[in-house]
């Protein structure tokens, strides 16, 4: 330790002309004795840093908002609310986040404005959960069961002697039931009529196969005609390796003309 003192601490620098040497007592000069500027490190280490003036350049990290009002979480519930919404997730929630729990606060405690009274208006949590047990299992049950009536679906896969699972939905049952469900869909690449070939490659489907594709379709099949065209691609894997995409056409809402490629896709 006090080797390690010795090569830290800084020697103090003389003012004026270097004192004369003394004679030793052999006729040799004797040394010049060391003098520090402090006598403990910890003292030497502290003038360092007030050296740099840190402590006058301090500022508060932050400054109290316009019209500041702290204090307003006062009772027990509430606290469990600021709790939850400042430690959630370890860093607490957003602010994105923190607006859509005061809005699912304010349709549970009856307060919102227009929300809907049903039978459940004026039950609580306890009528429905009777444990936080059975809560989460609530919330299990309902994700388990929306994913089962959308057709989701995996799939080991294997590649290089290596197995990946992949979770896939069948992408032309996708694409005609979301069809089915939408109230307008915009489906001729050239606006209302189809297109003719083009060389820019602006888009996935600004391919001559499709545009040739949608042409004779329509032809064909008269102008309630169209071509359902899917671009589909995994960051990851793929079912088929058709290269991710085809092009499908349809007559009215019934025909469906030859397509290429897969009709199930990872999307």
């Amino acid at each position: 330790m006090d080797a390690i003192i010795c090569l830290t601490r800084s020697v103090k620098v003389r003012e004026g002309p270097p004192p004369k040497k003394r004679k030793g007592a052999i006729g040799g000069a004797d040394p010049v004795p060391v003098e520090y500027n402090y006598a403990t490190l910890a003292a030497d280490a502290r003038q360092h840093y007030e050296d740099l003036n840190d402590w006058d350049k301090r500022a508060p990290l932050l400054a109290n908002r316009k019209g500041c009002m702290p204090g307003r979480f006062d009772s027990y519930r509430l606290r469990l609310v600021q709790n939850l919404a400042l430690t959630c997730g370890g860093g607490g929630l957003t602010l994105v986040d923190q607006q859509k729990l005061f809005h699912m606060l304010d349709a549970w405690d009856r307060t919102k404005p227009g929300q809907p009274v049903d039978a459940g208006h004026f039950l609580g949590i306890r009528d429905s959960f009777s444990s936080p047990n059975a809560f989460i299992n609530g919330l299990r049950d309902d994700i388990d069961n929306a994913v089962e009536d959308e057709g989701w679906m995996k799939v080991d896969l294997e590649e290089s002697g290596e197995t990946f699972q992949v979770i896939f939905r069948p992408a032309l049952e996708l694409a005609l039931g979301r069809m089915r469900k939408a109230k307008s869909v915009k489906l001729w690449s050239g606006g209302d009529r189809p297109a003719p070939p083009t060389e820019h490659r602006e888009e996935p489907m600004d391919g001559d196969a499709f545009r040739r594709c949608e042409t004779d379709v329509v032809k064909e099949n008269g102008a309630d005609s169209f071509v359902l065209a899917i671009h589909a691609f995994s960051d990851a894997s793929r079912v088929s390796d058709s290269g991710g995409a085809f092009v499908c056409g349809l007559g009215g809402a019934q025909r469906c003309g030859a397509g290429i490629g897969a009709s199930e896709l990872c999307l």
